[in-house]
């Protein structure tokens, strides 16, 4: 049943939407410098950096009452407490290239239209706040736990389910898994979503003071010249709903916008190429045109931080205090115009 549900995350999905695999059998530890007391069956994450704790138990293991639920107690505070952002992603590395995959190229595909680069670190803040999904899985699941789940999920800010995978086997040995999600009542839902609510509305200037100021006076003029370059280019600046970037907005001559470069806060705040969004874009659909872009953002700006032409890849924000390097990139700015200029025209 693990291997199962590592392999076909769909399986338990019902209960929390999409998930991705970070690892099975990630350490959980008790201590900021311990190497992991315990560990849980699976770790999974959602497309908006939740993380999901997973824990399965056959029926007949006596342990599937309350003792399951001091345990996974035990690895959420723990989780919450101890995880860094920075090693959950090594582990998502690890996994994914062990499956003779490319990391940056599955999270990019997972998450779609969202904050990627930010990923992690968002992952970190809702692991800080609380904000996390532990499922109970097992071939039963019995009324005892049943009940505690639905206590659990109506008080707790995490969001706690139970999964009950029955089994049935066909007349040809073909094995039907059916999932029944247990614990989450319209009260829970409801009190839940006014909790969280929606972030307020930030300006630009509000949102640099606060996302970068903190790292210094020259990340402050790098997002100063950032922005100075996208509005000579012809484009607009603008803050997602998540608030983790400014976007740099363009228009093709046929009215479609599309957002080819963001500006993103971290311990080194940097600015991505952004190949994920280009690729929605019919002008840069084609691999090749992608490639080509990012060739010339490597010859005017220098190495990125990715070579995955459908992820972000980065450069450090403060290269723009150069005069020349800031030239070259609006020269790229320029060029990706003028491929989705004549894409249309």
């Amino acid at each position: 049943m693990q291997d199962l549900v590592a392999r076909f995350p769909d399986l338990i999905s019902e209960a929390v939407g999409e998930l991705l695999l970070v690892k099975r059998e990630q350490p959980v530890a008790d201590s900021h410098d311990g190497s992991g007391r315990w560990s849980i069956d699976h770790l999974f994450v959602t497309r908006e950096a939740v993380p999901v704790l997973v824990e399965l138990k056959r029926a007949v293991d006596t342990r599937l009452r309350r003792e399951v639920v001091g345990q996974m107690l035990d690895y959420a505070a723990n989780a919450s407490a101890y995880w860094q952002s920075s090693a959950l992603a090594e582990s998502f590395a690890a996994t994914t290239r062990a499956a003779n995959k490319d990391p940056d190229a599955v999270l990019a595909e997972f998450v779609g239209t969202g904050d990627v680069s930010g990923f992690w670190e968002q992952l970190g803040s809702n692991l800080r706040a609380g904000r996390m999904k532990l499922l109970f899985v097992a071939d039963v699941i019995p009324r005892e736990l049943a009940r505690i789940v639905e206590f659990m999920n109506d008080q707790m800010e995490a969001d706690v389910r139970a999964i009950e995978l029955r089994w049935f086997s066909g007349d040809e040995g073909h094995m039907t898994l059916s999932p029944r999600v247990i614990g989450e009542t319209e009260r829970s839902a409801a009190a839940k979503t006014s909790r969280r609510g929606t972030l307020p509305p930030a300006s630009i200037d509000d949102w640099v003071a606060s996302k970068i100021a903190p790292f210094g006076a020259e990340q402050v003029t790098a997002s100063t010249i950032f922005r100075g370059l996208i509005e000579q280019a012809g484009g607009s600046l603008g803050i997602p709903a998540t608030q983790g970037s400014i976007y740099g907005c363009f228009k093709s001559a046929d009215g479609r916008k599309f957002y080819p470069f963001h500006f993103w806060p971290a311990k080194v705040p940097t600015i991505s190429l952004s190949l994920t969004y280009l690729a929605n874009h019919p002008a840069f659909a084609d691999e090749r045109v992608r490639q080509t872009l990012y060739n010339e953002a490597v010859a005017a700006i220098g190495p990125l931080s990715s070579k995955n032409i459908k992820g972000f890849p980065a450069f450090e924000a403060t290269r723009l205090l150069d005069p020349n390097l800031a030239k070259r990139f609006a020269g790229l700015v320029n060029k990706m115009l003028e491929i989705a200029h004549a894409a249309v025209s």
